[in-house]
């Protein structure tokens, strides 16, 4: 993010917070009329009875200079007699409100205006314990805060992934200040004492300086009892993730064995399981049960951070690694050599016989770690051929490949095996050679199985299947055809153009484009519309001149994405193919009037031509 975009996004929450401290309700009961006033940014109003009888709009922010503003109306009593109802509100260092009825005063309060940065908000913890109440999970990783960090310039992330980009340099001196306002805090804790350290917690990212301060504290040698207060205090006002984070890490430099319960239940949420793996891990005694019920509860970002810290201690949660460790909404990848590791997949697959749930489990693992054979990290190649764990999983593929899912794995072991760019990078090696060559004899038994490539067809003129495309294409069977009919069925189905596009046959490609002139509402596409455009449009810089009223649609469009992937195609191609009026004025608009620097540039450049 930008300095200017953060200063906006933080003068935008700046004036939330005065918005939500400033809204304030006055209501009065004088002899039988209601009388209320409603104090807002912009507005106040004055209604008695039910009917508004005045108010005062502010045209801007400036207007709050004159310390005082005042609202008049008529109350009629029930003998006739008009009263006139004064109102007075403002105020610098209190805001004030004052009612009179003639000469007489009604109401005379008095309000300070603090500007606590938890007032006003929903707290996060409470907000996580109702949804386990509720649903005994996290149903909607959403938090009550994401309106301080996301907006339509920003959209949210997934839970727990914001850590990834914080900074790996914390801002200098910045834990030194914040540990002398916490041990500030727990010696005197006050609202002014509170609120320092709190707003300081907010102005950084735990997940920058986390390691640093928790060495500092555990230096400072703070009375446990009173840091453990002040942590519970800040996790139960926390209306800012930040804040949550801070006090979880701070009661994990503590011994924290009676908040285990509330350390769980708040690590089911992503965004936090992390924090409480460790608070779990250095403040409680057994944690690792614990840390396995968390990996089986979450599935994202938290459970990459769960798996890696689990310890395979059991038979029962080595087993898991295997089956369902490797399972993830996100870079299952990652979690593949971690679960072989742990889960010990070589010695599992050693077994004679295996059920059915380790095979499907052993095949995504496998599938998982051929994807990430380059890894730098880790030796992935060494790994699966010293243990021979190719050539046992194809050994229990004689029992249990029954599907086309079973076969994919197969499928993808042989591509593997296949590949002579990266065979013959390994041709001074003679036994991984010889390896090679017996688990391609042991594969190829089930490649000449023409069950597969019949399954492969079936499963594509029923609906789109990217395992069964695949299939098809190994096989490299004609399925142009099913592609096209399906698109009949489905016309704003984006797998089935992701499908054809990725041919990059120049006709079919052509044929798919005059489709979407017809199929598509090109003047105001749904979201799956524009899916499917996006796949198009990506792919059109080798083809030049097809899709251009495709282009022109994206062009004209309100979506970021749609507009840059035109530009850019535009620009590589010749200028006389889409020089047209109805391109030209598109890319004036684009120039003058988008937000975007990058597209406005591009779209000059293109003009310029």
């Amino acid at each position: 993010m930008s300095f200017k975009d953060e200063f906006k996004r933080d003068m935008r929450n700046v004036m939330k917070d005065v918005e939500k401290e400033v809204h304030k309700t006055w209501k009065i009961d004088y002899k039988g009329h209601c009388i209320e006033i409603i104090n807002q940014l912009k507005e106040e109003i004055l209604i008695i009875d039910g009917v508004t009888v005045d108010k005062n709009k502010r045209k801007s922010l400036l207007s709050h200079m004159i310390p005082y503003s005042k609202l008049s109306g008529t109350l009629e009593m029930e003998d006739g007699v008009k009263r006139t109802v004064s109102v007075k509100l403002g105020g610098y260092i209190s805001f004030k409100c004052i009612v009179k009825i003639d000469n007489d005063t009604v109401l005379d309060d008095s309000l300070k205006l603090d500007f606590l940065p938890w007032n006003h908000k929903e707290k996060i913890v409470p907000f996580i314990q109702q949804q386990i109440q509720t649903h005994n999970k996290i149903v909607d990783d959403g938090l009550p805060d994401d309106e301080y960090l996301y907006d339509e310039n920003h959209p949210r992330l997934a839970a727990g992934l914001s850590d990834h980009f914080a900074d790996d340099t914390p801002t200098p001196l910045y834990v030194k200040k914040l540990l002398k306002l916490f041990e500030k805090q727990i010696n005197h804790p006050t609202t002014k004492t509170r609120k320092a350290t709190y707003e300081e917690i907010i102005s950084d990212n735990i997940a920058s300086y986390g390691e640093a301060f928790i060495e500092r504290l555990q230096q400072a040698q703070l009375d446990e009892s009173l840091v453990q207060h002040e942590a519970l205090w800040l996790l139960e006002h926390a209306a800012h993730r930040e804040v949550v984070k801070f006090s979880i890490t701070v009661l994990g430099c503590t011994n924290c064995e009676k908040y285990k319960e509330l350390l769980f239940t708040i690590g089911k949420h992503e965004e936090f399981t992390p924090y409480v793996i460790y608070a779990l891990k250095n403040g409680t005694k057994q944690a690792n049960n614990q840390i396995w019920q968390l990996a089986q509860s979450v599935h994202g970002w938290g459970k990459m951070a769960a798996v890696e810290q689990l310890e395979a201690t059991t038979p029962e949660i080595k087993h898991w690694l295997l089956t369902k460790g490797c399972e993830n909404i996100i870079m299952s990848d990652y979690l593949a050599y971690t679960c072989a590791l742990k889960g010990e997949l070589a010695v599992a697959l050693y077994q004679e016989t295996i059920s059915k749930e380790l095979y499907d489990g052993a095949g995504l693992i496998i599938k998982s770690l051929l994807h990430k054979i380059e890894d730098e990290d880790h030796n992935i190649e060494d790994y699966l051929f010293e243990n021979a764990i190719l050539f046992r999983f194809v050994n229990h593929a004689r029992i249990h490949c029954q599907t086309l899912e079973d076969f994919y794995t197969i499928m993808k072991i042989s591509e593997f095996l296949n590949d002579e760019e990266i065979w013959e990078e390994r041709s001074d090696d003679p036994w991984k050679q010889q390896e090679r060559i017996s688990i391609q004899q042991a594969i190829q038994p089930f490649i000449n199985e023409p069950k597969w490539s019949q399954l492969a067809t079936d499963a594509l003129q029923q609906d789109i299947d990217l395992k069964a495309l695949e299939i098809a294409r190994f096989y490299e069977l004609d399925i142009i055809p099913n592609l096209f009919e399906l698109l009949e069925k489905y016309p704003t189905n984006s797998e089935i153009y992701f499908a054809i596009m990725d041919t990059n046959h120049r006709q079919h490609i052509i044929d798919l484009c005059v489709f979407a002139e017809k199929h598509l509402s090109l003047s105001s596409p749904s979201d799956e519309e524009e899916d499917c455009l996006q796949y198009i449009i990506q792919d059109l810089h080798e083809h030049e001149g097809v899709g251009l009223p495709l282009l022109q649609a994206a062009l004209e469009s309100d979506t970021g994405v749609l507009q840059y992937q035109a530009l850019s195609v535009l620009e590589e191609w010749s200028p006389s193919i889409w020089k047209q009026p109805k391109i030209l004025t598109a890319l004036n608009n684009i120039s003058t009037t988008t937000k975007d620097k990058e597209d406005r540039n591009l779209a000059n450049q293109l003009l310029s031509k």
